[in-house]
């Protein structure tokens, strides 16, 4: 079992404070110093819209302006682990409105991303096709399973929607897969029972297990590659079980600390085949923001040196 070293650890955090974007420097500090939950707010009202939505590159992969459900989404992950202070309820608020107004009947659900994304540098994945989807939309619950989970969460504020009914609609939707084609969707549902444990059961549970066995990489030859890995589906010793074998989670633990004791950031296992003025901006803002999610991990695990 290997520990990262204090000396690693300290040169990862200062490389978020002086490479990464305002927003993981902002959640740096707050999480490993003394930074505040006012500065993450402040950062993220830099991507929030007028109608409530965000965009702004939250999502480094497309750079639209726009609002879009995916970057609200991405917006409320932070959002919620600080929902107790007034102005991030605020903005909660506001994104709720958004995504009521963005709700796509047809679809009972959100298309992840308007077609003005095209107008705009992203990487392929995100290009919109003429019938007004993109790829990320061939799997439901992406985000859609996960937003919904927001909704409930904040029912209170919800009036244009039955949340009840996305609710039933969201997990018959996850009991119906039989192959499951994309981990994003997985961790969508795995945020949305980290918000509502009551809604699991066991039939849910052990969907969720088939899910992940179908879908995470266990080969530490494949982690260099764009591939689901062991701590994206359990990031903390708290996360639901999935089935992940507590000596994958260790080896893929001890996988991230070599990484970070050889340099101090976490590269992108992927890259944009268009826009490449633009991409390496995208892949800086990504090493920040990997960077922070591996010491995330590495912290929750005790994995360094004390």
């Amino acid at each position: 079992m290997r520990y990262l070293s204090i000396t690693a650890f300290e040169a990862a955090k200062n490389y978020i404070l002086t490479n990464a974007r305002d927003l993981e420097q902002a959640r740096c500090s707050y999480l490993f110093g003394r930074g505040t939950e006012q500065e993450i707010i402040k950062a993220l009202g830099n991507y929030q819209n007028q109608d409530g939505g965000f965009g702004h590159g939250l999502e480094a992969d497309f750079r639209l302006p726009g609002s879009s459900p995916m970057a609200s989404s991405v917006a409320l992950q932070m959002l919620s682990s600080i929902d107790h202070n007034p102005e991030a309820k605020e903005m909660i608020s506001e994104v709720l409105k958004y995504l009521e107004q963005s709700f796509n009947r047809e679809r009972q659900g959100w298309l992840a991303v308007p077609p003005e994304v095209n107008l705009y540098p992203h990487a392929f994945w995100w290009t919109v096709h003429e019938n007004g989807t993109s790829w990320i939309d061939d799997n439901w619950g992406n985000p859609s399973a996960e937003i919904i989970g927001y909704l409930l969460a904040y029912k209170d504020e919800v009036s244009k929607l039955n949340v009840d009914q996305l609710v039933s609609l969201s997990i018959k939707h996850l009991l119906s897969l039989d192959s499951f084609e994309s981990e994003h969707e997985v961790f969508c549902y795995l945020r949305f029972f980290r918000m509502h444990p009551s809604c699991m059961n066991q039939e849910i549970h052990a969907k969720l297990k088939e899910g992940v066995s179908q879908l995470v990489t266990l080969n530490q030859e494949d982690w260099k590659n764009y591939v689901p890995l062991p701590l994206q589906f359990k990031p903390t010793p708290n996360s639901l079980d999935v089935g992940i074998s507590s000596n994958a989670i260790a080896g893929h633990l001890d996988y991230i600390i070599e990484c970070l004791e050889a340099q101090p950031y976490i590269e992108p296992a992927w890259k944009w085949e268009t826009s490449n003025d633009v991409w390496p901006q995208a892949k800086q803002e990504w090493q920040g923001v990997l960077t922070l999610e591996a010491l995330q991990w590495i912290s929750s695990y005790d994995r360094v040196v004390s």
